[in-house]
Parts: C-alpha cells; structure tokens; sequence
C-alpha cells in the first residue's frame, strides 16, 4: 500500500497564481488545506503529514466545482449550478457554516441549496461543513446526523471508536449507540481494529456511517452488509454502559471539650475566680 500524502488527498487545493509565482522563483509547491481538524475551514499551507480526516484522490477533480467567498479569507465549495445564483449574496463564515443574513435571519448555504421540510436536518456526508456540492449534501434526521460525526480528538488511535489498553498492550474497538456498548474486541493491530469498527458502523448507521477507510465501502458493499445485518438480527446483546454515582465526601464533626456543668465555656475552658 502507498504512502499517504497530504499531496493525494481530496482536500488540497492548489492556487494557480501561487504556483506560476513559485514556478518562476523555483521553489517547492506546497498545496493548501481548509480541511485540517486544527483549523477547519481555514485556508493554510499543508503541514505535509496527513491527518486523519485524508481521504484518498481516486480520480482528479473536474471543472463542475465553483468557490464562494466568505468572510476572513475563507471559501465554501458549491456545483457550478448553483454558483449563479449563490454569488449575488454576502456570504460568511459562521460556526464553521456558510451563512448570510436576511430580515434579521440566519440562512445557511447548505440549506438554501437543498430546502429541507421543516424539522429536517441537512448532513454533509464527508464531514466538511463547507463542501456545499449537492453530491455532498443529503436530508437526514437529527439521529442520523449525530451519527456522521468524526473522531474524538483526544483519543489514543488515529482511528475512529478505537483505543488503546495499556493493560493488556493491545488495541480495542468499540462503538457508543446512545447509552448501549457494542464491543469488537482486542486487536494486534490499530488498523485492524479500525476496519472491525468500520463494519459494525455501516451495519447499524448505514449510509450515514462515518468510516475510518470509506475507500474499502463503496455503496454495493455497504448495502450488502447493512441486508446481511438486519437478516441475521443482533448477534450479541449489546451492554449498556452505567454511570457509578459518586461517593459523598462527610466532613468528620468537630469534638467540643466536655465543661463541668453540662455547659460549653470559651476555648481555654471556664473562667476561674481569683483566689481570695
């Protein structure tokens, strides 16, 4: 298998003048990303060594893409049929969204392009809020978008619903459903436990399953699997996770000296009288 490359993803954008300007001076093209996990939707030269949200270049781009400008220098990606008619308006970044005002209220890209029924909710199949091809665009429901979500930054793997045992020295997959565990086991291998992950994803989530290796599921196979899945019915009872209450903290009571009396006195015990 080949190296990944930053320079073979479908994210790097090159800009002509950029390019004749360093071809001219002889230096090194470095291509462009607005699709980092460190800075999404912000324009910057590539740092070379590919994050996890690469995915591969299979064919080159054809010339049906056009690019919107937003506000701080950043772009949203539509198909050139929308292009008309999107250009006549201000657009700027916003949540990490395209949006414009209108009397007072927020229209985002993605949904002028598709208009949703009300209470629909528009996903971005590739996770990259600016990619507003209508390729990349489809009509979902608040469940099925919560699903396409991409990885925990702070996790151990470079993989998606993968981790790491310190333990046990090995590699684990598992996947969190609303509450319920579904366990894949111990791995040798990272990767291997990223693609044990990726097909317990497609046969729950479907289509709206977000993929560790999306290039090893095209449509055919995702179908085939997901029929295969709902056929067979659950192969294991899935648990569900519970959260351990935590134990309250109990101050000890503070001890009072005793006083002759029954009664309390100051710190140092009751005054004594002076001796006659």
């Amino acid at each position: 298998m080949a190296r990944q490359s930053c320079y073979d993803c479908v994210y790097v954008w090159v800009d002509p003048e950029r390019w004749l300007r360093d071809l001219f001076m002889g230096r090194t093209l470095v291509p462009m990303c607005a699709n980092h996990p460190n800075w999404p939707g912000e324009l910057r030269d590539v740092p070379g060594v590919p994050c996890f949200n690469f995915r591969p270049r299979h064919v080159q781009p054809e010339g049906g893409v056009k690019r919107i400008p937003l506000s701080g220098g950043h772009y949203a990606l539509v198909d050139a049929a929308d292009y008309e008619w999107l250009s006549r308006y201000n657009w700027r970044l916003h949540t990490g969204y395209a949006m414009r005002q209108e009397k007072g209220r927020r229209l985002y890209m993605h949904r002028e392009i598709m208009r949703p029924p009300e209470g629909t909710l528009i996903d971005h199949a590739n996770c990259d809020k600016l990619d507003n091809r209508r390729a990349n665009l489809r009509m979902c429901t608040r469940r099925e978008n919560m699903r396409n979500k991409g990885k925990h930054m702070k996790s151990a793997s470079r993989f998606k619903g993968v981790g790491y045992s310190k333990a046990r020295r090995k590699w684990y997959a598992l996947l969190r459903v609303e509450g319920v565990r579904f366990w894949m086991g111990y791995f040798e291998d990272e990767a291997e436990a990223a693609r044990a992950y990726d097909r317990k994803a497609v046969e729950i989530f479907g289509e709206f399953a977000n993929l560790n290796f999306p290039e090893e599921w095209p449509e055919e196979r995702r179908a085939q699997v997901r029929a295969e899945a709902k056929a067979a019915g659950p192969s294991e009872e899935p648990k569900r996770g519970r959260r351990r209450a935590k134990a309250k903290k109990t101050t000890p009571r503070k001890k009072t000296r005793a006083i002759a009396g029954g009664k309390r006195g100051k710190k140092n015990g009751a005054r004594r009288k002076p001796a006659s």
